[in-house]
């Protein structure tokens, strides 16, 4: 072999393992994007879960009056509302947006496009009357 072979060999060969790190990289930004998206929305699943857990516990109260029994039942209602929304919202999502997550890298990785779930307060939990 001479050296000119051998030099565009290891070119391949340089090329072809670029390649490969490229493609790991990749699959790696996906799982990170698929994660962050993940937690995002386990966050915003979480707050109207609480307010569900809060209000099942004051149900079970033996004393709980007529008017915050039915005030407590308003914010179960609202808090499964959210979840439905949340879970519906989830379900049709199918979009992607750049998002770079991997140090040094200028080119953007994949993410699903989720709303803001982090900033979204939680359901209407109040004892005032609706």
């Amino acid at each position: 072999m001479d050296e000119t072979t051998a030099s565009e060999t290891e070119k391949d060969a340089a090329e072809a393992a670029a390649k490969r790190l490229k493609l790991a990289e990749l699959k790696a930004e996906r799982a990170q994007a698929v994660m962050d998206s993940l937690a995002g929305f386990c966050h915003a699943l979480g707050q109207p879960a609480t307010v569900l857990l809060s209000s099942i516990e004051l149900l079970r109260m033996p004393d709980v009056d007529k008017d915050t029994h039915d005030q407590i039942l308003s914010m179960c209602y609202e808090a499964v509302i959210e979840i439905r929304s949340l879970l519906a919202e989830m379900k049709k999502k199918r979009e992607y947006v750049a998002e770079a997550y991997l140090a040094g890298n200028d080119k953007a990785g994949n993410m699903l496009s989720m709303p803001e779930w982090s900033d979204k307060a939680p359901p209407k939990a109040s004892w005032e009357s609706h």
